[in-house]
């Protein structure tokens, strides 16, 4: 134990004394410990840490697959047929989303996302209420009590965490509803910040209405995939009954939650490996070449007696106490990258709420500093050979270095090019991509428009006319507001509400087969919402006073009049959802411009629009063009005209269009920005590496260049020997670099949408850059080696 306490204590001397090295060496190790400490964090929030349920592996999601989507929520008939019928689920339960409830009598009236569950949904996940208790299966009946379940976070932030708001009665939508419990934090469902019960009556008639997502627990003894192939089993069963061609499939629960980024998440830490191992690469070079500057002194503390063992204990302290300095330091790092991460992630993660540095990331922090550490410090001994120790006290250590060292200096950089390379290759394609999508027309003209969600209380606009004259108002009232260009609304604002959509058969021959009706979205729109947005009329009409009450009259999209109608004039054709009754078929007056309604990195949906007129709904979003370049300075008029009509109505969900677009692009934007900046720092790393190599060989060869030199070699030609030496490493670990980039691509296929993983000009481009950025590198030790006086090397050989 003495013998280690006085190999610390002359570890720590030697690391201070050599403070521009250490110096060098903690910041490597900072960043390099710092990023992947971050990245594991996320992706340990994310994917490693268990669902905050009780016995989580046990929860699957339970869907209804149809030809056009093999992920659909179920219908109330098909939901009592999997609960009543299955043999492997324990408790099955669903919910679905509203427009939210309009909260009134507790301050200013707010808007409230809200989830209508069955009674069943807690057992399912194994939560129940951390104060009161959760519905029973009698108050999930038509006609049950109102009663209300709140969501933590919600509690908190509206009530101060009262545990006197049992029993309380709250107004939604204009009724009473007395609040029945509390959930726990950490629970979250549907982003809802409260629960009440579905009370949905069972009606044959809506087996086609799919609305429910639905969840099960497994019975002991069950695996996924046993349950997938019952439920299978059942879906035909049921398919035959009824004369459809849908089944039923199910998947796990978490990979329904977290399966979309477990590729990207996985790239992203794979990636930041190869900065760790870069800087890594960065310590061990320098380590090199200050063991080899240190030759002498180890040479005499072995004639002195010491060991091999016991250098190399002495160099793996002084290694460690850099790495875990840096360690900590990262530590810092790490938690600043994770502040500004989840603030940029927004929305785009799932489950970002659990991302944090918890003793699992400490561990890995701590696990990592001290491999690190250990490689750093034995690699350099190893390349100091005994032998040449030995002869560094005969020789008064003249000598400059193994041929091993230099080749492993060289073997290091070279390396280190080669990952910086594939990283960069893989932010370019990124950054490509993300440009691409940027560049996709939207179908929609975004400049200085602002939107904003207003719902219906039902207890006050029960009737469909009560309904169409508030919307009738609000429309007129806004339009001729100072400072309006249009306004208009929508049920489901394009890249932001992805709402309700179903199978459409024709009349007459089908483009399809008779079981493959494609999905089909369906949206209602009022007033200027068209002229707003800027979608075009491309052929027939426009719905106007004639699509009154009553009517079937729609508009579809270029995207759907050629799927179903190819090469036809579709105008006056009908559609509808099949059986034999067609009275309520669609029938199409015009068709439309197409918009991404589901985003800039989705594909183009089939859509049609119907009128307010027809059919009115409860809740809106209210689009406005204004004439200001700030299209949220008209909100506040906006609020007052809503208030006047009715002061209990609030407004929503504010933001702009431009906004809207944006954020539809979010991920890949995410994504795109992190792999940048560890490419970045990658490429820095590297860059520094070659420096570090080019100035250490410098040094070394100082009397071959005075050599040179005498014997009538110019600067030009001294430096060009360096700088070629420098660009040899870096084209070698370009080509290097290639392959790895090749293959790191070919996992990113899912993450591109525009670009192809094998991009030629990114892959060109990335390679001119690193070969230009080492040419700048070696350059300034290139420099330095031309202005060798031969002299003076010579003189003091």
């Amino acid at each position: 134990m003495a013998k280690l306490s006085l190999d610390l204590k002359v570890a720590f001397r030697t690391v201070v004394r050599a403070r521009f090295v250490s110096a060098l060496a903690v910041v490597a190790f900072a960043l390099g410990i710092g990023v992947t400490t971050a990245v594991f964090s996320i992706f340990n929030g994310v994917l490693l840490a268990p669902l905050p349920f009780g016995d989580p592996d046990r929860i699957v999601s339970v869907y209804d697959t149809q030809p056009a989507c093999s992920t659909c929520p179920a219908s109330f008939p098909k939901y009592i047929d999997w609960r009543d019928r299955n043999q492997v689920f324990s408790v099955i339960g669903g919910s679905m989303g509203t427009g939210g409830f309009v909260m009134t009598g507790s301050g200013d009236p707010i808007r409230v996302p809200n989830a209508s569950t069955t009674a069943t949904l807690a057992d399912v996940f194994g939560v129940h209420p951390q104060i009161g208790r959760w519905y029973r299966p009698d108050e999930d009946q038509p006609g049950g009590p109102k009663v209300v379940v709140l969501q933590h976070d919600f509690w908190i932030r509206q009530f101060n965490g009262d545990r006197a708001i049992l029993g309380r009665k709250l107004v939604f939508d204009g009724e009473p509803y007395e609040v029945i419990g509390v959930m726990p934090a950490g629970f979250t469902h549907r982003r809802a910040d409260v629960f009440v019960p579905l009370q949905r009556k069972l009606d044959p008639t809506t087996r086609g209405s799919h609305f429910l997502a639905t969840y099960a627990r497994l019975k002991p003894g069950y695996t996924v995939e046993r349950a997938a192939a019952e439920m299978r089993a059942l879906g035909q069963s049921l398919a035959k009954e009824f004369g459809n061609n849908h089944g039923i499939d199910v998947r796990a629960y978490k990979e329904a939650v977290v399966g979309s980024v477990r590729t990207p998440l996985r790239i992203l830490l794979g990636a930041v490996f190869c900065v760790l191992l870069i800087a890594c690469a960065n310590v061990a070079n320098l380590l090199l070449a200050s063991g080899l500057a240190r030759r002498r002194e180890l040479a005499i503390r072995l004639a002195l007696g010491a060991g091999s063992r016991d250098l190399a204990r002495q160099l793996t302290f002084e290694s460690l106490i850099l790495s875990l300095t840096g360690g900590a330091i990262g530590v810092l790092i790490a938690a600043w990258i994770l502040r500004t991460f989840i603030g940029l992630a927004g929305n785009q993660l799932p489950r970002a709420a659990t991302i944090a540095i918890d003793a699992r990331v400490l561990t890995f922090s701590a696990a990592v500093s001290i491999a690190v550490g250990l490689f750093c410090g034995v690699w350099p001994l190893a390349m100091l050979k005994m032998s040449e120790l030995a002869a560094a006290v005969r020789e008064g250590d003249s000598r400059t270095g193994s041929s091993a060292g230099r080749r492993f200096g060289n073997g290091l950089v070279v390396a280190e090019i080669a990952m910086a390379f594939a990283l960069l290759v893989g932010a370019g394609l990124l950054v490509k991509n993300l440009v691409m999508l940027r560049a996709r027309d939207a179908g929609i003209q975004t400049e200085r428009i602002v939107a904003f969600d207003v719902a219906l209380p039902a207890q006050r606009y029960k009737a469909a006319e009560q309904q169409v004259a508030f919307y009738r108002e609000l429309n007129a009232r806004l339009s001729a507001a100072p400072g309006v260009d249009s306004a208009g609304m929508t049920s489901h604002l394009p890249m932001f509400n992805f709402g309700w959509n179903g199978e459409f058969q024709i009349e007459g021959t089908l483009p399809w087969s008779a079981s493959e009706a494609p999905l089909v979205e369906y949206r209602w729109i009022f007033g200027d919402y068209l002229k707003t947005l800027g979608i075009r009329l491309v052929q027939g009409r426009l719905l106007d006073d004639r699509d009154r009450s009553g009517s079937t009259n729609v508009l579809i999209n270029q995207t759907m009049a050629s799927k179903f109608w190819p090469n036809q004039d579709p105008i006056g054709k009908r559609f509808g959802q099949g059986g034999n009754d067609k009275s309520g078929w669609y029938q199409v007056v015009g068709v439309l411009s197409d918009v991404r309604s589901l985003g800039l990195a989705s594909k183009t949906p089939y859509e049609f629009y119907r009128t307010l007129d027809e059919s009115p709904l409860p809740f809106m979003t209210v689009v406005i063009r204004t004439r200001a370049d700030d299209p949220t300075t008209i909100v506040p008029t906006a609020r007052q005209i809503v208030t006047s009509i009715d002061p209990s109505m609030p407004i929503a969900q504010v933001q702009t269009l431009e906004h809207v677009v944006s954020e539809s692009v979010g991920q890949p934007r995410l994504m795109s920005a992190l792999t940048v900046v560890f490419g970045a720092l990658a490429g820095l790393l590297a860059m520094v590496g070659v420096y570090g190599v080019m100035a250490y060989n410098v040094r070394r060869q100082r009397k071959e260049f005075g050599i040179r030199m005498a014997l009538g070699a110019d600067q030009a030609r001294v430096r060009n020997l360096v700088v070629s030496r420098g660009v040899g490493l870096s084209l070698a670990g370009v080509a290097i670099g290639a392959l790895a980039a090749w293959l790191l691509t070919g996992l990113m296929q899912a993450m591109l949408n525009d670009v192809t993983p094998t991009d030629p000009m990114i892959f060109a481009g990335t390679a001119v850059a690193v070969v230009a950025v080492a040419f700048m590198a070696s350059y300034l030790p290139a420099r330095s080696a031309g202005r060798v006086d031969p002299m003076i090397v010579l003189r003091d050989a």
